[in-house]
């Protein structure tokens, strides 16, 4: 019995080590990076539609700013800005002129990215961040069966065993509230599906593959890759947000000359200066979180992207209880602590 137990936990370890990432410094930094400024980005968006509970809007304004910030740098590096070709060294090239091809084929990453925000602030805006993020946690879950039934790639049963305790480690994190707002439970589902969907087509394009799309000379960096990705998704956006959101925000500003800011609930209001101060941050964080998830994507496999994506939302879980004072509970510090200890 002892004898079979080792071999249970070695092969289980073994799973463990098919899916860990080539460790390195430079993805390390990256990673530690890339968990931050989710973080930062998550808990200003909850404080945002806590205050402003339109969702559509946030995503507009969200992928404008990385369109902003993809040029801005962009133009700045073409400029010989001192260091920031070394920091940002896919700019240099600049924007890439649009194309037919380069649009056929962003388009279905940006439909991606439109809907899985979309879903995701929906969730954000009905649920806690803990919770948002207890759902997404199951992505590498996800990403493990698209690959194996969509594309046929076989894992050892001690891969999938893997994946039971860092999933269910993330759901004991906060599964006491997974009560009520259905809603918000299955936005957050749908949003973490998605996104599996976006980084194994991201992944297609962030690498020179036979079988992509575009030949690897023509293939775009990551910088173009992020700006052209957002620009469609805020062009795909735009008729959405003025037909669900845009008009009546219009109306109510132009009858009032002020935005309806949660009226009925006084407590949450903010001040209109602060609330786009708060929209310049979370759309600035959103950027630098989104390029370091790509540079992220372009080093290790869509699994092993999940994983470290599960990592990332026990953090920005951790971050969002201290930042909205939360208090943990016995399940919850069970929950982070396995997560963490199964590796």
């Amino acid at each position: 019995m002892t004898s079979r137990r080792a071999s249970f936990v070695e092969s289980t370890a073994n799973g463990f080590h098919q899916l860990a990432p080539p460790i390195s410094v430079k993805l390390i930094v990256l990673s530690l990076c890339w968990y931050w400024s989710s973080a930062v980005s998550n808990t200003l968006t909850k404080s945002i539609l806590n205050a402003f509970p339109y969702p559509v809007t946030l995503t507009v304004l969200q992928f404008a700013f990385v369109v902003f910030w993809a040029v801005t740098i962009s133009s700045l590096t073409r400029s010989k800005f001192p260091g920031l070709d070394r920091l940002v060294p896919q700019a240099h090239a600049g924007i890439t002129r649009p194309t037919k091809q380069i649009v056929l084929t962003v388009a279905p990453m940006a439909v991606f990215q439109l809907s899985g925000h979309i879903f995701s602030h929906i969730a954000t805006s009905r649920i806690p961040v803990t919770v948002v993020h207890t759902i997404k946690g199951l992505s590498p879950l996800f990403t493990v069966i698209a690959y194996r039934f969509l594309f046929g790639v076989h894992y050892s049963i001690y891969t999938y065993i893997s994946l039971v305790p860092l999933t269910l480690g993330v759901m004991l994190a906060c599964s006491f509230e997974f009560r009520g707002h259905l809603l918000g439970v299955l936005s957050a589902l749908f949003a973490a599906v998605i996104f599996v969907s976006q980084n194994m087509f991201s992944k297609k394009l962030l690498t020179n593959s036979p079988t992509s799309d575009m030949e690897p000379k023509k293939k775009l960096d990551k910088i173009n890759l992020l700006c052209y990705c957002s620009g469609l998704a805020f062009i795909f956006t735009s008729p959405l947000w003025f037909y669900y959101e845009g008009a009546g925000l219009l109306r109510e500003y132009i009858a009032t000359g002020t935005l309806p800011i949660l009226a009925e609930d006084i407590e949450k209001a903010m001040p209109i200066r602060t609330l786009m101060i708060l929209f310049f941050l979370n759309g600035t964080v959103h950027f630098g979180q989104n390029f370091l998830a790509f540079q992220i994507l372009g080093l290790v496999s869509p699994v092993t992207y999940s994983i470290a994506s599960l990592f990332k939302r026990v953090f920005v879980i951790i971050v969002a209880i201290i930042w909205f004072g939360q208090e943990l509970t016995g399940l919850q510090n069970w929950g982070i602590a396995l997560t963490y200890a199964s590796v």
